[in-house]
């Protein structure tokens, strides 16, 4: 009866320290933050986190702020990343952790050595006893021990997966930091084509505002003549509204995009030059088919790799779990005990020195550890890893046929982009000719002109959406871009 009492009131004192968030706390914390006292202790503990890990030139301030850009080449932009995006640091943290853990499994192979030092104090009475030498056994004495125990494994092979388990996750680290490299180079690469794009085709509105300006000057004009349309007044002034609002959009786009290099590169960027398709890119697709695109992709692509790796990482989770489940382990020890003890219950002390060699086998029998078979879900984790594997190969193959259908289609609607644009330039050129003549007016050349600017952002804009796709397939194949010729 008293146990149940205790218990419940043990309960009850559980259910309490779990609700400790009450209505008034959240709204304190809400209105005025963490308590002062504990914000000052979360500050003094950054400072000698950050400190130490500058001291060990692990976590310098390359990856904690921002520096000026010296140029504004995509070039620089990339090498900068991979100097101070914090996720390389990351990943490369990551290597370094792989390695002292595969070093931690190593050790679990190598001898166990450990000095044992005791100092007690050994009060005993004897109670009760039918040994007639026990029944003056009674004493109060200090016991020192000092014990130096040797262990070797000699057959454990759970720790043999486990060597082999860390010496794959050393190379699953060393993939994801070239899949961070890779992804990182591409966020840089696509950032600087945005913001490009973005600025060019501001440029191309603003030109095309102007024009539109132009043309609503000379309908002025023409309305003090009375030869004035105030409908077409005022669609070309609602289109030069809505030519600013694309405008608009356009710098805010821009000004993302320079906020994305800036992020990913560490570096305050200012400005990026205007963008230009090299030639060599143009008919990409068509050096490379997709098939062989697919073939090289599932062989480069760092996420494949990973991918593989995770399935075999996963797959010597599940032999380790066997082992520790089923295997038998063997194990060799050898200790040298000393023991000084003041007294005992029959008088005087004794010192003695115990020399023990040996060798344990265990054998698992029936839920050895008691918490089950470990084997069970590290069999379902297995066959999930090899699922994701396939799931990534088939996503990667999809996606870059897909980028290089892409590809094929923006080259033919630069073609006719092209087309479009020498059709407005003749176009253009005739209507100055019959101005010159006296034979068309001035509006009706801007009207041409309008027709060209709008020829030249389409134009404009497949080509930046091709580079975009150019550089989307150089990554999924597993290409650097780093050598992008831009």
């Amino acid at each position: 009866m008293c146990g149940a009492v205790l218990a419940g009131v043990l309960l009850s004192g559980c259910e309490n320290a779990t609700n400790k968030a009450t209505d008034v706390r959240l709204m304190n914390l809400m209105d005025n933050g963490l308590d002062t006292k504990a914000q000052e202790r979360l500050d003094a503990r950054l400072s000698k986190a950050v400190a130490r890990g500058d001291k060990s030139n692990d976590l310098s301030g390359a990856h904690g702020d921002l520096q000026d850009a010296d140029t504004q080449e995509l070039g620089a932009f990339l090498v900068a990343a991979l100097e101070r995006n914090p996720r390389i640091g990351a990943a490369a943290q990551g290597i370094n952790l792989a390695d002292a853990r595969r070093l931690n499994a190593i050790f679990g192979y190598l001898p166990q050595v450990k000095l044992i030092l005791d100092q007690s104090n050994v009060n005993q009475v004897v109670v009760e006893t039918d040994n007639a030498v026990f029944q003056q056994g009674e004493a109060k004495y200090p016991v020192q021990t000092q014990q130096l125990r040797l262990e070797q494994p000699i057959f454990d092979l759970a720790r043999i997966f486990g060597i082999q388990h860390a010496s794959n996750a050393r190379s699953l680290a060393e993939v994801e930091y070239i899949r961070t490299v890779r992804d990182v180079a591409f966020e840089v690469f696509d950032a600087y084509v945005v913001a490009g794009q973005a600025k060019t085709q501001s440029q191309m509105l603003r030109r095309r505002m102007s024009l539109l300006s132009r043309q609503i000057t000379s309908q002025s004009v023409l309305d003090e003549s009375g030869l004035g349309d105030a409908i077409q007044k005022s669609s070309l002034a609602s289109e030069r509204a809505s030519l600013a609002a694309e405008e608009a959009l356009n710098a805010a786009k821009y000004a993302e995009a320079m906020g994305s290099l800036a992020r990913l590169t560490g570096v305050a960027v200012t400005d990026v030059p205007k963008l230009s398709l090299p030639r060599e890119i143009v008919g990409a697709e068509r050096k490379v088919s997709a098939a062989q695109a697919v073939a090289t992709g599932l062989q480069e692509n760092p996420l494949v790799m990973a991918a593989a790796l995770t399935a075999v990482g996963a797959d010597l989770e599940r032999k380790t779990a066997l082992a520790d489940d089923f295997s038998p382990v063997l194990m060799a020890y050898a200790s040298i005990k000393k023991e000084d003890r003041a007294d005992s219950r029959f008088g005087g002390g004794s010192v003695t020195e115990d020399t023990t060699v040996g060798v344990a086998l265990t054998i698992p029998l029936f839920n050895a550890t008691g918490e089950g078979y470990t084997m069970l879900p590290a069999t379902v984790a297995a066959r999930s890893a090899v699922l994701d594997y396939h799931a990534q190969r088939r996503e990667l193959e999809t996606s870059i046929r897909t980028t290089h259908a892409r590809l094929g289609e923006l080259n033919k609607a630069m073609g006719q982009a092209g087309r479009a644009v020498s059709a407005a330039r003749r176009a253009l050129r005739s209507e100055e000719a019959r101005s010159e003549t006296g034979q068309s007016a001035d509006i009706a050349v801007a009207a041409r002109k309008l027709r060209l600017e709008v020829a030249r952002e389409r134009a404009f804009f497949y080509q930046s959406e091709y580079l975009r796709a150019w550089g989307r397939l150089q990554y999924l194949v597993g290409a650097d871009l780093g050598n992008a010729p831009l």
